[in-house]
């Protein structure tokens, strides 16, 4: 089981997100803005975030770069209603894993938290073998 951070500032996307991953046996924190999610994420255990690029207080990507220079194994999905090319390459150029077009896909997410999660393990194992071994 992991905890997942959800945040959208749509009350009924979080609440749908957190039925579809409660059900793939997952824990859930949620959010409603990017600064409350960002503040989540550096007090909970958070193995993966699905984050909306668009919100008050703080977007996705802004979350994104807080995320990642708290914890540079993050895992974050992030969500878009308008999908476009600029945004999927500023995501993968900023170190995002992926993002997610709305409406969402309920076997398209269930793959991505797969993947996710496995990305997640493998970079906390790569990082603590480098720790380990410092001349390889």
């Amino acid at each position: 089981m992991a905890r997942i951070l959800i945040a959208d500032d749509e009350e009924a996307i979080r609440h749908y997100l957190e039925r579809l991953i409660r059900m793939m046996g997952h824990e859930t924190v949620l959010a409603n803005d990017g600064k409350n999610a960002l503040e989540l994420f550096k007090t909970h255990a958070i193995d993966l975030s699905i984050v909306d690029i668009n919100m008050p207080e703080m977007g996705g990507m802004e979350f994104l770069h807080g995320a990642k220079e708290a914890d540079p194994d993050a895992v974050i999905i992030i969500m878009t209603g308008y999908p476009s090319a600029e945004t999927i390459v500023e995501t993968i150029e900023d170190d995002g894993y992926t993002y997610l077009a709305k409406p969402i896909d309920m076997v398209q997410l269930q793959d991505l938290i797969g993947t996710g999660l496995a990305t997640r393990d493998k970079r906390r194992k790569d990082r603590s073998d480098s720790s380990a071994n410092p001349n390889q």
